[in-house]
């Protein structure tokens, strides 16, 4: 397996939540054990999982404001996502 500490290699992580890489795969890509890589996003202190958690956000927030331009332009599938996206925000306060 890869010998590079994972907190050393941010920016490989944060790509590969860019592309919607499943962490089976982002674990294979990063030449580290599942486990390991598991371990790590789940404690919400490290800055892998702070690095994952940020890029994710980023996405999410990419793919609704697609989704609200769609809407927009009268896409009804994407103004449906708008409203999903609206009550999850309204159930998060």
């Amino acid at each position: 397996m890869n010998e590079i500490p994972l907190s050393n290699r941010l920016q490989e992580i944060r790509d590969l939540v860019a592309l919607l890489t499943p962490v089976p795969d982002m674990a294979l890509l990063l030449g580290v054990h599942e486990r390991t890589l598991r371990d790590e996003l789940d404690d919400l202190a490290s800055p892998v999982s702070l690095a994952y958690r940020q890029a994710k956000a980023q996405i999410a927030l990419k793919l609704r404001q697609r989704d609200i331009e769609l809407a927009e332009a009268g896409s009804t599938t994407a103004a449906e996502n708008v409203v999903a996206y609206y009550r999850d925000m309204l159930r998060e306060e």
